[in-house]
């Protein structure tokens, strides 16, 4: 079940990626990192609940839960 949850993953990300490229550069989830640990790094002048509301909408994601590997698409502050 993990096998096929991680690889739908993939396959969605490669969906959003191919969709939103206009959205801005994206990152590569790294061990022990945190929607609020990317927030704060590339967004150090916003509020970073707001980023991290911006990155779950540009990402379709469902909630804070993040797994290293994953790309994430980083909004335009």
């Amino acid at each position: 079940m993990a096998v096929l949850t991680a690889l739908v993953g993939a396959v969605m990300t490669q969906v959003v990626l191919g969709t939103a490229g206009a959205t801005g550069p994206a990152v590569v989830v790294q061990p022990g990192q945190t929607l609020w640990s990317i927030a704060s790094r590339h967004y150090p002048q916003s509020d970073p609940r707001d980023m991290i509301a911006a990155i779950e909408s540009a990402n379709h994601l469902r909630g804070a839960g993040i797994t290293p590997g994953e790309r994430l698409l980083l909004p335009s502050a």
